[in-house]
């Protein structure tokens, strides 16, 4: 990605989303007690949506009528293209079904496929709707914690992974791919050999992959059902376009379910709670058709931003603070930082002005950590990082 990719749109200008009921920047008072921070917390961009999404709200705004609707064969056929063009990924209409989004998806999936008290497997530290949305419905979160390897890369634990099977009776796996928080993208070996496991020890695996499309160059994400049937368990895989072009405010995501048994049983599912076909807006499907259809230039621009961004916070820090260490980022735009200071630094940085995720919100081996979202203009950016200069800045690494 040139310069001039990344300047063909504007990922620069800051845009106030105060007063717009953003959960991002409008709870503050809520959810710290303090005002006016500025935030790096929430997985949402503070870019502009692609003009090409700009225009197709337009559009369907012109029209003035937002009756009830079904979701179009063109949106299946734009999701059919996409993820065929970006990830080789070959999906067929039959396998599509809609759903009212990701994480009320998991819930359904598990009140329907587990019952209370069953465990359910998930590896932290990871996106902690996981572990929610098992508590909520009364099964048991056992966990697989992930581990660092040679190389200092997280990396799944799965002579860990098998014990938790035999020891816990686990045969629902939620899987992250690619991993957030840690910004791990997955290689082939990791995933095949996570297949093998699952499929001989008769564990479903649902692959949350909002985040397939925001991976670095030198990266390749690999989607889950793209793995050769034989070796893969029971699976289904959730998808959207709502994380990759910054509009999950217009809700649409989908469950792509090759077996057909499992997705009858799954479409059973959706329909029992009147969900499924019609279940997002009018708007919702015209922004996801423009973006899977047109927006891979703004995609391919907005990766080079984050890039850019990750570069400028990795050479500050270094400079002046040695004791905050980004971890690789493979995948998406949420820096996982190591921090290296005594004390509740989290408080520390509120008090400063700065509002980053707490790392252990994301179970343990999150303890010193942070998480920190850099999508958002440079100028923003180097604002956060002023202020994580000044609440630092008087303590001593250990």
């Amino acid at each position: 990605m040139n310069q001039a990719d990344i300047n063909s749109f504007d990922f620069e200008s800051r845009i106030n989303r105060r007063g717009t009921s953003c959960h991002k920047w409008d709870f503050d008072k809520r959810l710290t007690g303090r005002e006016g921070l500025l935030p790096f917390w929430v997985a949402d961009m503070d870019f502009r949506v692609a003009p090409v999404i700009e225009e197709a709200l337009e559009k369907r705004l012109e029209h003035g009528i937002f009756g009830y609707t079904a979701r179009p064969d063109s949106l299946d056929e734009a999701l059919i293209g996409w993820f065929f063009r970006r990830h080789r990924w070959n999906i067929k209409t039959t396998q599509i079904l809609e759903t009212p989004g990701i994480v009320p998806f998991i819930h359904m999936f598990l009140q329907e496929f587990t019952s209370p008290g069953d465990s359910v497997i998930i590896q932290e530290p990871v996106y902690y709707p996981f572990r929610k949305a098992i508590m909520n419905n009364g099964r048991n979160a056992v966990v697989n914690h992930l581990i660092r390897d040679d190389n200092g890369l997280w990396a799944m634990d799965l002579d860990g992974l098998s014990r938790l099977i035999d020891e816990s009776g686990a045969k629902t796996l939620i899987f992250c791919s690619p991993h957030n928080p840690v910004g791990r993208v997955w290689r082939e070996q990791e995933l095949l050999n996570l297949a093998d496991l699952c499929r001989a020890k008769a564990v479903t695996v649902v692959s949350d992959e909002i985040h397939a499309d925001l991976v670095h160059p030198g990266y390749r994400h690999i989607p889950w059902l793209s793995l050769p049937e034989e070796r893969l368990p029971r699976s289904l895989a959730l998808v959207s376009a709502t994380k990759t072009f910054n509009i999950p405010g217009l809700t649409t995501a989908f469950a792509i379910v090759p077996d057909s048994d499992f997705r009858h049983s799954c479409q059973s599912m959706l329909t029992a709670l009147g969900l499924g076909e019609g279940s997002s807006s009018p708007l919702s499907y015209a922004a996801a058709e423009a973006a899977w259809r047109e927006g891979e230039p703004w995609l391919n621009a907005l990766l080079g931003q984050i890039g850019r961004n990750d570069a400028l916070l990795r050479e500050r820090l270094t400079g002046e603070l040695p004791g905050v260490l980004p971890g690789e980022l493979e995948g998406s735009y949420l820096e996982w930082l190591h921090m290296d200071y005594p004390g509740n630094l989290w408080e520390k940085l509120l008090d400063e002005g700065i509002w980053l995720s707490r790392g252990i919100d994301f179970g343990r081996g999150g303890e010193t950590y942070m998480r920190m979202n850099i999508a958002c203009p440079s100028s923003q950016l180097e604002e956060g990082i002023d202020m994580m200069v000044r609440a630092l800045s008087g303590f001593r690494s250990p």
